[in-house]
């Protein structure tokens, strides 16, 4: 047995693919790499409204007042393609690329059909389409015991069709279901050949003789029993949705909307294949001609639409761009599944994807620069250190770890430091007094000092001397001399 998914109208699905309002509305699809322009596909309202294909776009205007034009896309037609092969490869894993939005498939040796039950292989049918409906794609699905046989009744006018006697449904096809060229078509319908049954009815060799070696395909394509190898197709290993859009995009709704889209299309195909995300590519292509692009790498690799779709909406909230979007396109990055061995009385981990979502609105709203762990930067300069983005996968086992060395001493260091008055001595300049908020008077007792520098090749050089003072009323601080003056930078407490 074999299947056959066909796409009617392959180039205007792909174009209006995510755009439910276009389909029900006066749509025609225009060629623009073609010399003159001319409509290549139109949807049922403006075919009857009076517009037909090869009109140009001028006279097709004229002919429905309100026609909306869309120009074909090569790339949203690759993406279709893509993602239609790697949902159907879960079903069979013999494909063939028949034809721009027509896949064969082979049904040989899968468990769930070894039966050959008429009710199995419809329900399968029916699965089989319901997947590609969540693809945005409209499909008619056919089954029949040879691959030409599976053509005919994908287009035959049910959305899903079993063909359990071959003989008489290939009979009763119109003779255009063998898709004659005009010449021989002409000539069937002057001997009065309508149907296929028909023209099976007549002696192969003496049609052959006044029809030519076309007369041997119309057989062929009407047979029964020929069968013919596919020519195996696999889905690529990339996972990838993209749209141009026909007038640039200004605000954060549609783009959601479309991202959205994206997220429940590629979950889908991630299903359909095992496959699992670790880390999302988002590129914005501007009017100006610039591209805005971001890695989001995913806290644990998943194939949920939704998680994928919130850290997308929580990044998009962050951007400003200066003009505005003329593309979209969103890329996953596979990974492998995590796995964990839970002790007997361990419970389940926290999602950490809501821990990224946590961190993303976060850096709504103070920055992404300010949100991260802190690392020190190499250097003896006092609070030297950047932020990175925190990972927990790589953290150093608990052994490996050594602890820095701890002064027991209950130093509380300001933050922000206190702008300070002091009176330094003229022989060595240690501070005599000092005046800031909270810490006034005359000092009784300095330690220090202790100075030091660093950078001091680049522009950002940097110097510091450190005394430990204790004031008349008893206070310990600890005083910092820089470029900009005298600091209070510690009490101890």
């Amino acid at each position: 047995m074999y299947a056959v998914i066909d796409l009617a109208d392959f180039s205007l699905q792909a174009a209006l693919r995510g755009l439910p309002d276009l389909r029900a509305a006066a749509v025609a699809l225009v060629d623009p790499e073609r010399t003159t322009p001319r409509v290549c596909a139109l949807t049922a309202m403006a075919r009857e409204r009076g517009v037909n294909e090869g009109m140009t776009p001028t006279h097709a205007l004229a002919r429905c007042e309100g026609l909306r034009i869309r120009h074909r896309s090569l790339t949203a037609e690759s993406t279709a393609m893509e993602a239609l092969l790697q949902c159907a490869f879960a079903f069979s894993p013999n494909i063939e690329l028949t034809a721009p939005g027509r896949l064969t498939l082979d049904l040989r040796g899968i468990a769930a059909l070894t039966d050959a039950n008429p009710e199995s292989l419809t329900d399968w049918t029916k699965r089989l389409r319901a997947v590609v409906a969540l693809l945005d794609l409209e499909a008619s699905v056919g089954v029949g015991t040879t691959p030409d046989c599976a053509r005919h009744a994908a287009g035959s006018t049910k959305t899903v069709c079993v063909v359990t006697n071959s003989r008489s449904f290939i009979a009763e096809l119109p003779i255009a279901a063998l898709e004659p060229s005009n010449y021989a078509a002409e000539i069937l319908v002057q001997w009065g050949i309508r149907t296929v049954g028909e023209l099976l009815a007549l002696n192969p060799s003496e049609v052959t003789e006044r029809l030519g070696l076309e007369a041997l395909g119309l057989f062929a394509a009407a047979s029964t029993t020929a069968l013919r190898p596919l020519r195996l197709a696999r889905p690529v290993e990339r996972f990838e949705d993209a749209v141009d859009f026909e007038e640039p995009v200004e605000t954060l709704e549609p783009l959601l909307f479309l991202l959205q889209r994206f997220s429940n299309s590629l979950g889908l195909r991630l299903e359909a294949t095992g496959q699992v995300a670790r880390a999302m590519t988002l590129r914005l292509r501007l009017e100006s001609g610039s591209v805005h692009e971001r890695e989001l790498r995913v806290p644990e690799p998943t194939r949920q639409p939704e998680i994928l779709f919130r850290m997308l909406r929580a990044h998009l909230e962050t951007v400003r761009t200066e003009t505005a979007v003329c593309a979209l396109s969103l890329s996953l990055d596979l990974g492998q599944p995590a796995q964990r061995q839970f002790s007997f009385f361990e419970t389940v981990l926290r999602d950490p994807h809501q821990f990224q979502e946590t961190l993303g609105r976060l850096s709504v709203l103070l920055g992404a620069d300010r949100i991260g762990s802190p690392v020190r930067m190499p250097g003896h300069q006092r609070d030297s250190f950047h932020l990175v983005p925190p990972d927990f996968e790589t953290v150093a086992p608990s052994s490996a770890c050594r602890p820095e060395l701890i002064r027991l001493i209950p130093w509380r260091c300001l933050r922000p430091e206190t702008e300070a008055t002091v009176q330094a001595s003229t022989a060595n300049g240690a501070p005599l007094s000092v005046s800031s908020t909270g810490v006034n008077g005359r000092i009784r007792i300095t330690t220090g000092p202790w100075r030091a520098s660093g950078r001091w090749w680049e522009p950002e050089a940097w110097s510091r001397e450190d005394w430990e003072a204790q004031t008349v009323s008893g206070v310990v601080v600890r005083l910092t001399l820089t470029s900009v003056g005298w600091r209070v930078t510690g009490l101890l407490d």
